[in-house]
């Protein structure tokens, strides 16, 4: 699947900031079946640090019973472009990424190998679907630790991901959601602050 992801991250936050606003039917109104999922991601760099260096995304995630290779680029602040695929290895989802005829031609030769692991993220997920005025979107609580070599660090975030309807009327909600819970806005993803853990003294 490829996509224009549309996703606002407010964290990080305590287990209790979190359960509570995700937990604010008034706001946030289900509009599909609760799912929790356990994850387990590794991202993966070329070893000169390529991905990194232009704040790409290659990752290779298990997610329930399902393993998804994704590869992300930025495109705004708030949108990336997004690829995945059923992979049971990263060089696996690698070269089928590359076949993929959606995938922008500058990205191609970077998914050639080889892939080493650089951090990764382990976590229960709890989502639902929820639709308010006229934008649907994903809403999901993560709850875990970021991991990079023998370090550790906790992980507790929610996400809008936009599905459908006006992004200006799912930053609205963001903001409404951040005031009435005193949430900060996320601007590192996982990755970035996986990476961050093996920098630090």
């Amino acid at each position: 699947m490829c996509i224009m992801e549309i996703e606002i991250k407010l964290g990080p936050l305590t287990p209790a900031q979190a359960r509570a606003a995700y937990g604010d039917l008034s706001l946030l109104p289900p509009a599909g079946e609760e799912e929790r999922i356990s994850m387990r991601t590794a991202y993966y760099d070329t070893p000169a640090g390529v991905f990194g260096a232009k704040k790409l995304t290659l990752r290779l995630r298990q997610e329930g019973d399902a393993s998804v290779c994704t590869f992300k680029a930025p495109v705004s602040d708030l949108c990336r472009l997004e690829l995945e695929c059923p992979a049971g290895s990263i060089e696996a989802g690698a070269a089928a990424l590359r076949e993929r005829e959606d995938l922008p031609g500058e990205f191609r030769a970077l998914l050639t190998g080889p892939f080493v692991p650089v951090c990764g993220a382990a976590f229960i997920r709890t989502t639902r679907l929820c639709r308010a005025g006229e934008v649907t979107f994903h809403l999901c609580r993560d709850e875990g630790e970021l991991e990079n070599g023998t370090r550790r660090a906790p992980l507790c975030e929610l996400e809008l991901e936009l599905v459908s309807g006006p992004q200006e009327q799912l930053e609205a909600l963001a903001e409404t959601l951040c005031a009435r819970y005193a949430l900060p806005r996320c601007t590192r993803s996982k990755q970035a602050r996986a990476l961050a853990l093996g920098r630090e003294d």
